[in-house]
């Protein structure tokens, strides 16, 4: 149930700093594959089909998120009636109405199904991330991309054959669909992708703008999409279902239509996604005298991969850095708290999992006034009216925004009534540059040949949190349940904590602010006692 989309501030950011995805001078020159259309086609051109099909595979992906929901809750429903009643209490292959299911005992169960399946679906990009990056600058970027869609969709199947054979098929072999995923790597690898096609073929000048939009396009799929498919599941759950991979499939079908891009990288580019100093040229020249074979090839990227792993812990010798690198711990407890959101609302105040299916659409909507909107306009008045420096401009932006984040989670976990909740989600959404501003602020604390270790660090900080999330807020939940009453939004209170507390570090950054000087770490030191101990 992975869900494809630009994300800003995903791990995809790091290739964003080259067209590479590993070293170039590790890598034969790879000819152009065939396509329909072809090579010498404007950017332009290229880039508005690669938009067009990040919108129509998020918009495929959110089609299915809300169904999957409600049709998981049909499934336990109808088991959890069976053991009481027997199969004969109702309609074997009918719905329950939704009301009968919003039980302490079906709910939990529900829990536990999607809260396991964000840490499974994190297991497979950890895993194969370095051996496909290696791929795509090896054969060219559309034959991993293509090969990631089709996993993703082989993914999706399987979700609707358990769904479809739930008498036969016990629902949480719906966790196996991670197995699928290992096919192409899933999310990360299609955007690691598509972030590497982009930038092969536009200039540094303009390739922020270009995320930008692309950032835009997957946020007006998540606008569209959910507010598409509660209309269609008034009919049928089944409806938006059986929709989405047929969307999906749409789109990896367009790829067919994007000329190979490999070839269009500057010959000059010798950087890796995550590094960009000497030693890691050092050790991309050595993979280039044994690097004979793909799975030499993958070692040396993988010793490449631990050694800028080992290098990103020297941030932690700068007290800023350190303080600030505490902060990425919210924005993965945020994100999974999304579909727990759908399922709280739906069950405290009675609504059904296809009216709630609408609230992903209004966050979209805010999300976009939000980067389109509201931060470019307070940082023009910061920085031109009030003279503020690029960093205090970004740094005012992020503690502001951890205040309304803060403040968002405790509507949401305390309101009495749908309408505050509902002005908690939008207050809570407004507060989500959050993780961009602080990325923002914590680069300027190095320098540019060491922003690929920064970055290096920010992942292992967000990939983590994002381990721990999901169990720990679908725990909270269940607890919730159990104890009843105000503590159902339990999770959210501890939303707030964990924001308030991982981040109260952006409020005291300045009096921890060490000199440049003596912020930054001996760099050259530490690579060649590492390298020696190697």
């Amino acid at each position: 149930m992975a869900t494809t989309t630009l994300d800003p501030d995903s791990n995809g950011d790091n290739a964003n700093e080259t067209s590479s995805l590993l070293p170039r001078d590790s890598l034969p020159l790879t000819p152009a594959t065939s396509s329909f259309v072809h090579p010498t086609h404007s950017t332009n051109v290229i880039i508005g089909i690669l938009f067009t099909i990040v919108f129509v595979l998020a918009f495929g992906s959110t089609m299915m998120a809300v169904p999957a929901m409600r049709l998981a809750e049909n499934i336990i429903c109808h088991h959890h009636y069976d053991k009481i009643e027997g199969p004969g209490h109702i309609g074997f292959g009918d719905n329950i109405d939704e009301g009968l299911c919003k039980g302490d005992e079906v709910q939990k169960e529900l829990n536990v199904i999607f809260s396991v399946i964000p840490v499974l679906e994190a297991i497979p990009s950890l895993v194969t991330i370095v051996p496909y990056g290696l791929l795509a600058d090896r054969i060219g970027r559309k034959p991993v991309i293509i090969l990631s869609l089709v996993g993703l969709l082989l993914n999706a199947c399987w979700d609707i054959i358990v769904m479809w054979f739930w008498k036969t098929i016990p629902l949480r072999a719906i966790w196996a669909d991670v197995i699928f995923t290992f096919i192409g790597g899933g999310d990360s690898v299609t955007l690691m992708v598509f972030y590497a096609t982009i930038s092969d073929i536009t200039t540094d000048e303009n390739r922020s703008n270009i995320f930008l939009l692309g950032t835009c396009s997957g946020l007006l799929a998540e606008l569209i999409g959910p507010a598409v498919a509660s209309a269609l599941m008034a009919k049928s759950p089944w409806l938006p279902f059986f929709l989405g991979p047929v969307i999906i499939l749409l789109g990896t079908l367009m790829i067919l239509f994007v000329p190979e891009t490999l070839h269009l990288r500057p010959r000059a580019t010798v950087s890796a996604a995550l590094t960009s100093d000497s030693a890691s040229d050092q050790i991309a020249s050595n993979a280039k005298a044994d690097d004979s074979t793909f799975f030499r090839a993958v070692k040396s990227q993988a010793l490449n991969t631990l050694k800028e792993l080992w290098n990103s812990m020297a941030v932690l010798h700068s007290l800023p850095i350190f303080l600030l690198l505490l902060a990425f711990i919210s924005p993965p407890f945020g994100l999974l708290s999304i579909g727990l959101c759908l399922r709280y609302i739906s069950r405290r105040f009675g609504w059904t999992l296809g009216d709630a299916g609408f609230l992903l659409s209004l966050r979209a909507f805010v999300n976009i006034i939000l980067l389109l909107i509201i931060i470019p306009i307070f940082s023009h008045i910061l920085v031109k009216h009030l003279h503020l420096s690029s960093r205090a401009k970004d740094l005012l932006l992020a503690r502001a925004s951890v205040i309304i984040l803060v403040v968002g989670a405790l509507f949401i976990a305390a309101s009495p009534t749908i309408g505050l909740t509902i002005l908690g989600i939008i207050v809570w959404t407004l507060g989500t540059g959050f993780a961009g501003l602080t990325r923002s602020v914590i680069t300027t604390l190095v320098d540019q040949q060491h922003i690929g270790r920064l970055y290096a660090a920010v992942s292992v900080v967000e990939t983590t949190a994002s381990l721990i999330a999901g169990p720990l807020l679908g725990a909270l939940y269940t607890w919730g349940l159990k104890w009843k009453g105000p503590w159902i939004g339990l999770p959210f209170y501890c939303l707030a904590g964990i924001t308030f507390i991982s981040s109260i570090w952006v409020f005291t950054f300045s009096y921890f602010e060490e000199k440049k000087d003596d912020a930054e770490f001996n760099i050259h030191e530490e690579e060649r006692d590492f390298v020696g101990n190697v």
